[in-house]
């Protein structure tokens, strides 16, 4: 795949600290120089704003409304980001990585088993597979079949899951068997598998202490060949 045109899209609220997706956006321009980086929300400097107030308080429906945005507006294909995912030119985002079949785990906090539960019920409803896209990684999109997607799913008053009802919805050719690329704790050498196997690889929190932060801000990549 090429990424020389490629749009990469964030759906962004301002926060106090922007550590992630400053050196999220800095690790695309290392890694695909000709790539456009889009924010869709929020003002943030230096990538190309697109204006959307936020849509609720619910998560899933805020980005879902940012994504169908960017969609009605720009249009085309776009890879969907996260402020805490980090790419290298292996990242193969058209081959979206799944673990499992998505389940309603009581571990998780209620807003998630919320989501889960309603991804469930519209993919079990339209008798599409559920397989768990939830892997905090990249995803490929296409604008039009996003915007065909979510005009069956009532999307604006429950949280949901964009990445699993868009995947399993719109089966892309080849998906890969993999893990959830967030590490939650202080682990290098982990964050270099994933982005050795998969391309991209996503910060927890205890990602962040001083090692962790200093090897994402000064990593040099050479860019895609």
């Amino acid at each position: 795949m090429y990424f020389c045109s490629m749009n990469f899209v964030y759906p962004y609220k301002k926060r106090s600290e922007e550590f992630e997706l400053i050196h999220s956006i800095r690790w695309i321009r290392m890694s695909f120089p000709l790539a456009n980086v889009y924010v869709v929300g929020d003002y943030f400097p230096d990538v190309i704003h697109i204006p959307c107030k936020q849509f609720n308080n619910i998560r899933g429906c805020d980005v879902t409304n940012k994504m169908l945005t960017f969609a009605n507006q720009i249009g085309g294909k776009f890879i969907y980001m996260n402020d805490d995912f980090f790419c290298t030119p292996n990242l193969k985002p058209e081959h979206p990585i799944y673990k499992g079949n998505l389940i309603i785990n009581e571990l998780h906090p209620p807003h998630y088993q919320t989501a889960a539960m309603n991804t469930l019920e519209f993919l079990k409803y339209y008798n599409r597979p559920t397989l768990n896209y939830e892997t905090h990684s990249p995803v490929l999109m296409d604008s039009k079949r996003l915007i065909k997607t979510f005009e069956q799913v009532n999307w604006k008053d429950d949280n949901h899951f964009i990445k699993s009802i868009y995947l399993n919805s719109n089966i892309p050719k080849k998906s890969i068997e993999g893990f959830n690329c967030k590490i939650n704790s202080s682990n290098i050498p982990t964050a270099l598998q994933y982005l050795d196997v998969h391309g991209c690889f996503s910060t927890g929190k205890a990602f962040l202490d001083d090692a962790g932060a200093t090897w994402i801000k000064t990593l040099i990549l050479p860019p895609q060949p």
